[in-house]
């Protein structure tokens, strides 16, 4: 080999040896100029190519009464999403969509040209713009395909994505009471808002990954994922007994031509409301149509003056404090008494003498005064406190107004003592009110009011429980018996309620008249009109209260409000498996007492009369369905609880007039149903 031909080869091998050198060190330089210096910049971008991050919200548990009946719900809706990133001709979608979504041109094209990686562009669409977006995409798919376009379509960085959709199934039935959520489903106002930390449930985020077309290829996401699950909510509220008194008040008020009205059914002795209705109603599907004022829970967050009614609560002191006798005589002035020379206190009608028991049967404000001021201050004072008035009871609930209660031990004004023996210069709210009667009904012991039963899981876990609670006791029970017996006249001859007694039973009430304060000084047109009863009267199985706000034609509790009282007792109980005396029907299976609840007194077993039972009711007995429905069945001479075996499991709504025997039905026999169809059965007697 010659030294030439070496030297070449030499200088060939460095040449190679330098190039491959040179690449190493800029393959080196490069990566670290990738890795290192644009790293984490790179990473970004390729994540935004390969997948997309999208938000799952999640999915609101279930608001259910004491019997499982759905009363705020979570359903699937779709909303319209984008990455305005990967959109490149933004002008031509906006001028596409606009019309389909129902957006502005401008609006749309801003809202997709936005410098985020993820944009909702319509929340919560209808179906009709679901189906109309489904239509544009699938067509833009055909226009793709035949025009063999490759790479990133501005079609897949728009898509639909599943979410929760807020509903009430029951509509306005108890609206104001359940209250409402926002878009992504946070609780605005009542039990929404109360009970919002267990209802909401746990957001999540999750990744779709893409292909190089931007299509989806492998998601994150499930539907009805119980990750994303709230808690379920069980009230004490009966959707039954909520919709008696809704109705029955909704009729009162609208024959009285009233401003509004409210009523509340609670559970003696367990202090569970049963049922909290107001007039006006609120739908909560459609809140932001009703004006503000109707939103608010006005038996809870609303004071009022209790009038008459409040004169039982000063009788009971002036009894358990063992300064007055049921027996006791007051000179009533014949309607006139003079405290001073401008302070007067005026009947309705002149009366003489009349015992304690008179004085709150005729409703009489001079006896009522001079019962409190021999009661003394003091011990006004301290019953009134301690039946709740002038304090909130504690009700789960947002905004409850502790009423107002002066200091009775400081006030010095005797006509500051005598108006507040018949409720005047005091506020309570209807809850208070309500509360207050039922510690009548159970042994003198005030309960702590219940709206709430249970927390359950999406598994159908119990998470916590809400047990009644009693906060003290008031009254004695013998005083308790006392004032039963003397509030039961007040719904006999010669009572100021006889409207308030449902037939076949029996009531211990107080009727209330009060003038409402318009400025500073007492109207002389508008009026409140108040009953307020336990029934049955001896053994109390219910305490309602009927309030009605400015009626027109009539003002007396007793001629405005009883009536509502009664039509709301009567249905209630029958539901509830109370049936007047002298009615040969079998017994309902009442609502069961919490084991935590004060005890009522045991009831006396009456043997039940012996009924012949038909082999009609029998068969349909035995075939009580599995599963919904489809036909209306012959519904003719069952009872109220065979009808509610039967059409309740069929996932049907039932409307109840009269007791007894299944007479007629709405819809005929043999008529389509679905589930959700609302039933109207009139039962008669078979005396």
């Amino acid at each position: 080999m010659t030294p030439g031909l070496d030297k070449w080869t030499r200088f060939r091998i460095v040449l190679v040896g330098l190039g491959l050198l040179g690449l190493g060190l800029w393959i080196c330089c490069r990566f670290f100029y990738l890795q290192i210096i644009r790293g984490t910049e790179l990473r970004q971008v390729a994540t935004r190519e390969a997948q997309r991050l999208c938000p799952v919200l999640p999915v609101r548990g279930q608001i259910l009464d004491r019997r499982s009946n759905e009363l705020a719900i979570s359903t699937r809706v779709y909303s319209l999403v984008a990455h305005p990133p990967q959109i490149q001709d933004a002008a031509r979608l906006s001028r596409e969509l606009a019309p389909i979504l129902g957006f502005n041109i401008r609006e749309l094209q801003q809202i997709l040209t936005r410098a985020r990686p993820f944009v909702w562009i319509k929340r919560h669409l209808t179906p009709e713009k679901e189906e109309a977006f489904r239509t544009w995409q699938a067509e833009a798919e055909k226009a793709a395909k035949i025009s063999k376009i490759t790479g990133r379509r501005d079609i897949d960085a728009i898509y639909l994505v599943p979410e929760a959709f807020r509903y009430y199934p029951q509509l306005a039935l108890a609206g104001s009471l359940l209250g409402f959520c926002n878009v992504d489903g946070r609780g605005l106002e009542g039990l929404e808002l109360q009970y919002d930390q267990y209802l909401y449930g746990k957001p999540k985020k999750c990744m779709k990954m893409l292909d190089a077309r931007g299509r989806i290829v492998v998601s994150g996401e499930k539907a009805w994922d119980p990750e994303v699950m709230g808690n379920n909510l069980v009230l004490t509220l009966d959707s039954t007994l909520q919709y008696i008194a809704e109705k029955e008040l909704t009729k009162g008020v609208t024959h009285w031509q009233a401003a509004g009205g409210m009523t509340l059914v609670v559970r003696p002795q367990t202090g569970e409301i049963l049922a909290m209705a107001q007039y006006p109603q609120v739908d909560p599907n459609r809140f932001a149509h009703f004006p503000e004022e109707n939103r608010r829970v006005r038996p809870v967050t609303c004071a009022l003056e209790p009038g008459s009614t409040f004169k039982i609560f000063i009788a009971a002191a002036a009894l358990d404090a063992h300064v007055a006798k049921s027996t006791d005589t007051y000179n009533c002035e014949m309607g006139v008494w003079r405290l001073g020379a401008k302070e007067v206190i005026h009947d309705v009608h002149r009366y003489g003498t009349l015992s304690l028991q008179q004085v709150i049967q005729k409703s009489s404000n001079i006896g009522a005064a001079k019962i409190a001021f021999r009661t003394g201050s003091a011990r006004l004072d301290h019953y009134l406190r301690a039946f709740g008035f002038g304090s909130r009871l504690g009700v789960h609930f947002p905004g409850e107004n502790p009423g107002i209660m002066r200091n009775v031990r400081a006030s010095r004004s005797p006509l500051d003592r005598a108006t507040l023996a018949f409720g005047q210069g005091v506020s309570v709210t209807p809850l208070q009110l309500t509360m207050a009667l039922a510690a009548f009904g159970n042994d003198g012991v005030l309960m702590e009011p219940l709206l709430a039963k249970e927390i359950v899981s999406p598994r159908g876990e119990v998470l916590k429980q809400f047990q009644p609670r009693p906060l003290r006791r008031v009254l004695s029970p013998d005083t308790t018996r006392k004032m039963l017996a003397i509030m039961e006249t007040v719904t006999k001859q010669g009572g100021t309620a006889l409207e308030a007694v449902p037939p076949g039973f029996t009531v211990a009430g107080k009727t209330g008249t009060a003038q409402k304060l318009v400025g500073r000084a007492y109207s002389h047109s508008k009026y409140t009109s108040l009953f307020i009863g336990l029934t049955p009267a001896q053994k109390p199985a219910l305490a309602i209260a009927v309030i009605v706000d400015e009626p027109k034609g009539a003002i007396f509790g007793g001629v405005v409000a009883a009536p509502i009282f009664r039509e709301i007792a009567a249905q209630s109980l029958r539901f509830l498996g109370h049936y007047p005396q002298g009615e040969n029907m079998p017994v309902l299976a009442g609502l069961l007492p919490t084991p935590a609840a004060a005890q009522p007194a045991p009831e006396a077993k009456t043997p039940a009369p012996k009924t012949t039972t038909p082999r009609k009711v029998l068969k349909l007995q035995a075939a009580t369905p599995k599963k919904p429905l489809e036909v209306m069945p012959n519904l003719s001479g069952l009872t109220i609880r065979q009808v509610l075996n039967l059409l309740h499991r069929s996932g049907l709504h039932c409307r109840f007039e009269g007791s007894g025997l299944a007479v007629s039905q709405e819809p005929a026999p043999g008529t389509s149903i679905s589930p959700g169809t609302t039933c109207l059965v009139r039962f008669r007697s078979r005396s």
